[in-house]
Parts: C-alpha cells; sequence; structure tokens
C-alpha cells in the first residue's frame, strides 16, 4: 500500500465503476513520473476494482498518444478506513461535449445537426466547438414542430426525429452517441 501522494478534492463525476475526484499534488513523483499539480482521481472500492484495473491496463497502452486521457499509474491508497483503488489521470479542465451541449440546451437551443464534421477542433489546445446552427431550433418549435420538416443528417438523427419530425434536447444526445459510434466506425476503416 502507498502513501498518499495528493489531497483528494471535489468530486467531478460518478459512474458505474467509481467516483472520479480533483486532486491536488505537490510536485509528486509517482513511479519515475512527477505528476501535475491537479490530477484526475478515479477510484472505487478495492473488493470491486477488476474493471479499473482493467482500464489501467488499456490505457497505458496509449501513454504516448495526445488523443488518449493520460493515465499514470494505479495504486491503493488508506482513506477514512477504506482501501480504495485509484486510477491517477491526466485533469481534462476544459469539460465534455456533453457539458458543450448542456451550454446550447440551456439557452433554450436544440442544435438538430450534432455530428463530426459539426464538432472542430480550435487552437493549440484543440478545444472542441460546435457549429452550424442551421437547422436548430428553440425548445419551443421543437415541441410544435408538425411542418413535415426534417432537420439533420439522417445517418446521426434519433428515431423520433425522423419517424415523428419531433425535436427534443434528446435528438442532440442521440446525434452524439451516433457522432461518436461514427467516428469509432471511422477509424477502425483506415486501419
Amino acid at each position: 500500500m502507498a502513501e498518499l501522494l495528493w489531497k483528494r478534492g471535489t468530486t467531478l463525476g460518478e459512474g458505474g465503476f467509481g467516483v472520479v475526484s480533483l486532486a491536488a499534488t505537490s510536485n509528486t513523483i509517482f513511479r519515475g513520473v512527477t505528476l501535475p499539480s491537479l490530477i484526475a482521481l478515479k477510484s472505487c472500492n478495492f473488493n470491486a476494482s477488476q474493471s479499473l484495473k482493467e482500464e489501467v491496463e488499456i490505457l497505458l497502452m496509449f501513454k504516448h498518444s495526445p488523443y488518449i486521457v493520460h493515465c499514470f499509474g494505479a495504486n491503493v491508497s488508506f482513506e477514512d478506513n477504506v482501501n480504495p483503488y485509484n486510477l491517477l489521470l491526466e485533469y481534462t479542465s476544459r469539460g465534455s461535449l456533453a457539458d458543450r451541449l448542456s451550454c446550447i440546451h440551456n439557452k433554450g437551443i436544440i442544435h438538430c445537426d450534432i455530428k463530426p464534421g459539426n464538432i472542430l477542433l480550435v487552437g493549440g489546445d484543440k478545444t472542441a466547438k460546435i457549429v452550424e446552427f442551421g437547422l436548430s431550433v428553440t425548445l419551443e418549435q421543437g415541441m410544435n414542430q408538425k411542418q413535415g420538416v426534417i432537420r439533420g443528417t439522417k445517418r446521426f438523427m434519433a428515431p423520433e426525429s425522423v419517424i415523428n419530425i419531433e425535436y427534443s434536447p434528446q435528438v442532440d444526445i442521440w446525434a452524439l452517441g451516433c457522432a461518436v459510434y461514427d467516428g469509432d466506425e471511422a477509424d477502425r476503416q483506415t486501419r
């Protein structure tokens, strides 16, 4: 069991396999690497850590890839009389694509055409930005959209958009899932 290398901070998210927390380090050297001052710590009870153990093995295969979150390794700590298994991950402070969609939905807009070509990476840090709002509608318009106008690219459209010509924020979530799958499929075809 390793000594505590960080100070666990706020919870960033929770999923089926653990809790992700922000953690502060102080020029800590872990397995020969100096950790950044902020890391993301994905933790679960040691007795239920099989999935995280498999995840760390896969992430370490991509340790030199600029496209995959960096994993510094894993360890077991002793905190509050519990032994959590921890993945030490790169902290990605810019949020996720879901955050970008929430920004749009919180303004009362449904994009209606989320797809890989409408998510651009800009700047040196390759920030993801959503573009092409020409087919967008307001939430009110989406609820009243019975004009027979299909909005979006069929390959990425939710069934309710194609069948019933209905639009809600959920159609953007569906399209995002299709976009991720489409990107994965394109990667497989280029190998």
